[in-house]
């Protein structure tokens, strides 16, 4: 889905699936993302996951069943 209205757009990229505007899992402060330390914080930037769509379905869905936000992050690591 793209909200080509956002102020934002793209935050990553043109292909993007913008379903979550915001990561649910921030700070994860896993590598593999991309994300990486800058100055004391999480930065973000560089991680492109929940504007997979395959990974915004999954998030979206588990979080509407009710699944805990860490039990929905743990099955997201999984395919890291």
């Amino acid at each position: 889905m793209q909200r080509l209205s956002c102020e934002r757009f793209p935050c990553h990229h043109p292909e993007q699936d913008c379903s979550l505007c915001f990561c649910p899992f921030y700070p994860c402060r896993d590598v593999r993302t991309g994300g990486f330390e800058r100055d004391g914080s999480w930065c973000c930037e560089n991680c492109q996951i929940v504007h997979q769509k395959d990974v915004a379905d999954m998030v979206l869905d588990g979080l509407l069943q009710g699944l805990p936000i860490s039990q929905v992050w743990k099955s997201l690591k999984e395919r890291l």
